[in-house]
């Protein structure tokens, strides 16, 4: 018998510094950063011993502005020092592009494992599939998959020399090398979400573990999908994950999951002064106040609980970014996506750093001509990407809008849920045409709005960014808008 201890984290999104808890059970808390992620590491490392596991399931690199500023170096300084023992790719990963990603891979002390990422040019593998490694006495295999869908999550430029596939076929290929290699226990490292980790665990037999990320679920307790167990650790660095195996003869026979969330007082000094040696090159940028948050900055389900849930809520900060977006291009309507990354900025000074975490990417702003028939198609696309339970084409969560409002149902047909839309300003004609402004990211299909492609009279603007943060200085003590844009309700006619 022996025991196998894993400890991982998930879509840490470049953040290491604290944040301010604004929900939930971490309403009030001070969490996360660098400091207290090491405390925890080392306090799970005495209390197990050294001959631990320690894994992260992507989306590490990018998000903020010390990550943007540094290409992601800063994180795999930190992932260094943390001596992480493997990481895979998640969709933020490529957000600098394929060769930066490559140099990060090239930088970092641990492997990256990824069976599902191609070159585009002679099919092979980016990075390594597997590694092997000898934890408590057991070969350990861990095998890593990437987010299928991120060619649909960034621009197309970052991504236009690799391919990511379909994982399964890429589990089925390479399991049984592993398992010629030694392992005795199979591992998965996922950027998959929780519902594509249960779909992989459902269809395909031998994996153990999966240690997941992309879905943000704080999970205290592992999910069982037959013989396989599935864990995931927040976001945002929330969360260590904790994992401990009792395995007998190749086989787990009991097990034990944790979360400890990193709002705790032992904070690493070795850390801490390495944080400080990496954030002191860009102080000043960061620092730098940009204005005035009149109340609590949101964006709607950042975290999610132990269970996999729909993003389908209405994100009060991308209502904001929206009307900012329509104000400034004098556009009819504005579409931003639906997205988990980002913590809330707190009434206040608002920095730089704050505002760059919630628009972290060097979008541009792009205006286009749409029918009002192209736009329902958009929405309709919008709660096909939130509702769908299939996880090869689900993506993103639900669109974020300005100068309309629309009802959905999404128990009726594809392409008939979305049975009601306004202008917040004059008639809604679905013939007519208006102007729409959105970014480059779903200007290009991002996220399945293939219908975006085809709009007429495109124009750029600028860096979404720019646009939002001079909108902010001068505007400011600002507020997020009240709700009401979006509805969930039954088909009826609207009164």
């Amino acid at each position: 018998m022996a025991t196998v201890v894993i400890l991982h984290t998930n879509d840490i999104h470049g953040h290491l510094t604290e944040w301010q808890g604004w929900e939930g059970d971490l309403k009030g808390k001070t969490i996360g950063g660098l400091g207290r992620l090491a405390g925890a590491i080392a306090q799970a490392r005495k209390e197990a011993g050294e001959d631990v596991l320690l894994l992260d399931a992507g989306d590490l690199l990018g998000d903020t502005m010390i990550a943007d500023l540094t290409h992601g170096k800063a994180l795999i300084s930190a992932l260094n020092h943390l001596r992480y023992d493997a990481l895979t790719v998640g969709n933020h990963e490529p957000d600098f592009g394929t060769e930066e990603l490559r140099k990060r891979i090239g930088e970092a002390k641990c492997p990256t494992v990824a069976a599902n990422l191609v070159e585009r040019k002679g099919g092979e593998l980016f990075t390594k599939p597997y590694v092997v490694k000898k934890v408590g006495g057991v070969a350990v295999g861990i095998l890593g998959l990437a987010y299928p869908k991120t060619a649909w999550t960034t621009a197309a430029k970052n991504v236009a020399e690799v391919e990511f596939q379909d994982p399964v076929p890429a589990v089925k290929h390479y399991l049984p090398k592993m398992l010629d290699d030694g392992a005795e226990l199979v591992v998965v490292l996922s950027h998959l979400g929780l519902g594509g980790d249960k779909h992989l665990a459902r269809v395909l037999e031998g994996i153990d573990v999966i240690v997941g990320g992309h879905s943000h679920n704080r999970m205290s307790k592992a999910e069982k999908v037959g013989t396989t167990l599935i864990v995931q650790a927040g976001a945002h660095g929330s969360d260590l994950g904790r994992l401990e195996l009792t395995v007998e003869r190749g086989k787990v026979t009991a097990h034990n999951c944790t979360l400890t969330l990193l709002d705790h007082d032992k904070v690493d000094a070795d850390a801490e002064r390495l944080l400080m040696r990496l954030l002191e090159p860009h102080r000043k940028a960061m620092d730098e106040v940009v204005g005035k948050a009149a109340g609590w900055l949101v964006r709607a389900q950042t975290l999610a609980g132990q269970d996999a849930r729909k993003r389908d809520e209405e994100s009060p900060i991308d209502s904001l970014f929206a009307d900012i977006l329509r104000e400034q291009t004098k556009a009819d309507v504005a579409l931003l996506p639906g997205v988990g990354y980002g913590v809330a900025i707190p009434p206040g000074p608002v920095t730089a750093a704050q505002l760059r975490q919630m628009v972290p990417h060097e979008g541009k702003v792009v205006t286009m001509r749409l029918s009002g028939t192209q736009i329902t198609e958009v929405l309709e696309q919008a709660v096909e990407n939130t509702f769908t339970d299939d996880p090869a084409v689900k993506v993103g969560g639900m669109i974020q809008v300005s100068g309309i409002r629309f009802h959905y149902d999404p128990k009726m047909a594809k392409g008939h849920r979305v049975w009601h839309v306004e202008q917040t300003e004059g008639q809604w004609k679905p013939m007519g045409e208006y102007t729409v402004a959105t970014n480059t990211m779903m200007a290009g299909g991002g996220h399945n709005y293939r219908t975006l492609t085809k709009g007429a009279k495109l124009a750029e603007h600028g860096s979404q960014y720019e646009m939002i943060r001079r909108w902010i200085e001068k505007n400011s003590p600002v507020a997020t808008p009240t709700t009401g844009r979006i509805e969930k309700a039954l088909m009826a006619k609207p009164k």
